[in-house]
């Protein structure tokens, strides 16, 4: 059933729904028709097909006036049959005997008409006036029928009865077969409540007090809920703050541990030139006890132990950065210079193995926003997985290369790293978990390195992704948004 609210066209009464079933008891001619014109004007206004049938002392006559006199339109609704006026002896009284079951099956046949024909519905308004003593008791359970009836179909239903003809039996038996009554006397209205009307009005408060309850029942169960979700949030700050620290302090265990593994090469990049400057420092005091001193050479040799010491500290000091625990700020970044700046730490590796670096570096790089510790330790880190795989192969296979450019995506420009190796390479099954924390194809290692590697380049909106080489060998490649610069 319809629940939709209809204009009734009846200030007293509002909106009411579909199957609603009303009475209305006049005191005067004027005041009936005052109240059905209005009432059926609503009901063209709202797309429905009305029904109005009439008893003296109303004629059909004076009902199409009426009508007409508020709906200047009032004959293209009629040639439309969007509108009915009947007489109340050509409705209820065909054959001279009124029958409840033959009106009430016209109501049907209007209504079933009406919605095939597009209507929205019915309105229905028929007066009493008509009425003997005799046919009252028939009328009576053909009210209490249409009561019944009308509750699950689209249909108005206004019955009208003139308060002079009825007593005060007869106003019971009125209210007792309608939904609820209005009465309208000298141009003013008053309401009775039926039974219905009073259970309804008691339904409607019953419901309210349980919605009242339910309202206030969920409110506390959503104060619980709100309280829990509160709660979890907080956790999941707390987790993620502490996965970040996590993060943080694997990165720093990986920078190390690499380190460690270049321990030794680094001790002889560093013991190199040491050693080079204990030889000029013993051959300047050999010069400086003779007897002609050799200022030239001192001078020589004094200008080599500074650069050989400028170059044992740039290896301390790039060791130091990528040992530190904390992240230097995110700024421009040329990724040739700290492809360069990364090179004299692995340097020593390469020889060691005799392993030969192609580094093919475009110069004119565009700048990338980063933090230089992180994008040293990743480069550090592919090279050194690129060493190692190398280190196990044939001699002349051993050669590592390291490429740049710049590629045009959707978003602008991208620099591109890619570190290529002609090593073993790694198995098709092993592709899908290279990145995976802790998954490692080398005996000891950690299974980190990688992990961090793609995760630093997350942080930085990059990208870190693994080919493998048609020939031999497997190569990795990096990529970060380059720095756009308007014009100048």
């Amino acid at each position: 059933m319809t629940t939709q609210m209809r204009t009734s066209g009846i200030d007293v009464v509002g909106e009411m729904p579909w199957g609603t079933h009303v009475c209305l008891f006049y005191e005067t001619k004027a005041d009936l028709l005052a109240t059905l014109v209005s009432y059926c004007k609503a009901g063209l206004e709202s797309q429905e097909f009305c029904l109005w049938v009439v008893a003296e002392p109303v004629t059909v006559l004076e009902a199409t006036h009426a009508l007409q006199h508020v709906i200047p339109d009032l004959d293209g609704y009629l040639a439309e049959r969007s509108i009915e006026i009947i007489s109340a002896a050509d409705w209820y009284l065909q054959g001279g005997a009124f029958h409840l079951q033959r009106v009430i099956n016209g109501w049907n046949e209007r209504l079933a008409l009406a919605l095939a024909k597009g209507y929205l519905g019915v309105r229905v308004t028929g007066d009493t006036a008509w009425l003997d003593k005799k046919d009252w008791k028939d009328f009576c359970e053909y009210e209490d029928t249409v009561n019944a009836a009308v509750v699950d179909q689209q249909l108005l239903v206004l019955c009208t009865y003139p308060l002079a003809d009825c007593g005060a039996a007869e106003i019971l038996d009125v209210a007792r077969t309608h939904q609820f009554v209005i009465a309208k006397r000298q141009e003013s209205w008053e309401i009775i409540e039926t039974p219905g009307l009073k259970q309804a009005k008691a339904e409607m408060a019953r419901l309210n007090e349980e919605l009242e309850r339910r309202v206030v029942e969920r409110t506390g169960q959503l104060t619980v809920v709100n309280e829990e979700l509160r709660k979890e949030i907080l956790e999941r700050k707390r987790a993620e703050d502490a996965l970040h620290q996590t993060r943080e302090e694997l990165a720093h265990a990986t920078r190390v541990t690499t380190l460690g593994e270049l321990a030794a090469s680094i001790a002889h990049e560093i013991n190199q030139p040491l050693a080079a400057i204990i030889a000029n420092a013993d051959a300047c005091l050999h010069w400086l006890k003779s007897d002609l001193a050799h200022m030239d050479s001192v001078r020589d040799a004094l200008a080599a132990m500074a650069k050989d010491g400028d170059r044992a500290a740039e290896v301390v000091t790039r060791i130091r950065a990528l040992l530190s625990r904390s992240s230097v700020p995110r700024e421009p970044c040329d990724m040739a210079q700290l492809i360069r700046e990364v090179h004299p730490l692995v340097g020593p590796e390469l020889r060691r193995h005799g392993i030969t670096l192609d580094a093919s570096v475009t110069g004119d790089l565009p700048e990338v926003m980063g933090d230089r510790i992180q994008l040293q330790q990743v480069l550090l880190n592919l090279l050194m997985n690129a060493a190692e795989a190398v280190s196990k192969v044939s001699p002349e296979r051993r050669r590592v290369r390291v490429r740049s450019s710049v590629e045009a995506r959707d978003d602008g420009p991208w620099v591109v790293v890619a570190v290529e190796d002609a090593g073993v390479g790694f198995a098709k099954e092993a592709a899908a978990r290279l990145f995976e924390a802790f998954y490692t194809t080398k005996p000891g290692g950690l299974g980190m390195g990688l992990s961090i590697s793609r995760s630093i380049m997350d942080g930085h909106r990059g990208h870190l992704w693994a080919t493998a080489n048609a020939d031999h060998g497997s190569t990795f490649h990096l990529a970060l948004p380059a720095i756009t610069r308007g014009p100048r």
